[in-house]
């Protein structure tokens, strides 16, 4: 079992949207971690099993603010909610602020995740990261980080950049790096080339990065993760395309290994 952690460089490419996707598809018993610190908006944005709205007090906030006396993965599993497909979650913070006020509570709480994997794998929504991010702790617990990156010019740029930073951020003091790769999100209709070529730059950037696939934009099937009805979800353009790409994710989070920094 594994830590798998998506986020993004810059703007929306749809990292939200794509843990969302995974912790729907993936095919083993895991949790979906709000894990941004600029603030969560599962609470807002997707229901819960039964139809009605999460509890916006149950969630990262108490695992953060106990932090201090230490936490253990009974403790996280006791704020996870249940939304709308099955997937069981625990919402983020309300802002910034908040994350800010934590202090080490990361470093708390990616203790509490990593023993979690002894008996499921854990996703993290790790939002929008910056060059120096509070929650560095736990992306550095993380087996596998995953960059969302839309196909267009700019945004490979920055996450060009990004890379370069995260390749020796996310380094441990053992040495190890999780594995670091891109997920491209485009309109693989008509500018498939696009989002090939975007890979084959950030991939070819020499940091490591591996290539985890292509998301096609489509707003449809999205909208699936903000709780619109649609008859058969599974025939979305983004559901059909994710089942390959979270299959080969759960498949590199099974096999692993950090890699090291030299």
């Amino acid at each position: 079992m594994a830590i798998v952690t998506f986020l993004s460089a810059k703007g929306s490419p749809g990292a939200t949207t794509t843990a969302l996707l995974a912790a729907a598809l993936w095919p083993r018993p895991a949790v979906l971690v709000e894990a941004d610190p600029a603030g969560g908006d599962l609470a807002a944005r997707v229901p819960a099993a039964d139809g009605s709205v999460l509890d916006a007090d149950r969630g990262l906030l108490p695992l953060l603010t106990s932090a201090r006396r230490g936490l253990t993965p009974a403790q996280v599993l006791e704020q996870t909610q249940l939304v709308a497909g099955g997937s069981r979650v625990v919402v983020g913070l309300g802002g910034s602020e908040q994350a800010l006020a934590a202090g080490q509570g990361w470093s708390a709480l990616a203790g509490a995740l990593r023993e979690l994997t002894r008996h499921q794998d854990v996703l993290l929504d790790a939002g929008r990261v910056g060059a120096d991010p509070v929650h560095l702790d736990l992306l550095r617990a993380s087996d596998v980080v995953v960059l969302v990156v839309r196909a267009e010019a700019g945004a490979v740029l920055h996450a060009r950049e990004r890379l370069r930073v995260l390749s020796g951020a996310l380094r441990r003091p053992d040495g190890l790096l999780p594995r670091l790769g891109v997920l491209v999100v485009g309109d693989l209709r008509r500018r498939a080339r696009e989002a090939d070529d975007a890979a084959a730059l950030l991939t070819g950037a020499g940091d490591r990065a591996d290539d985890f696939g292509r998301l096609p934009l489509d707003p449809a099937g999205a909208a699936v993760f903000d709780g619109a009805r649609t008859a058969r979800p599974e025939r979305t353009a983004l559901v059909r395309a994710g089942r390959a790409v979270v299959g080969s994710l759960a498949d590199a989070a099974t096999g692993s290994t950090r890699r090291s920094a030299a």
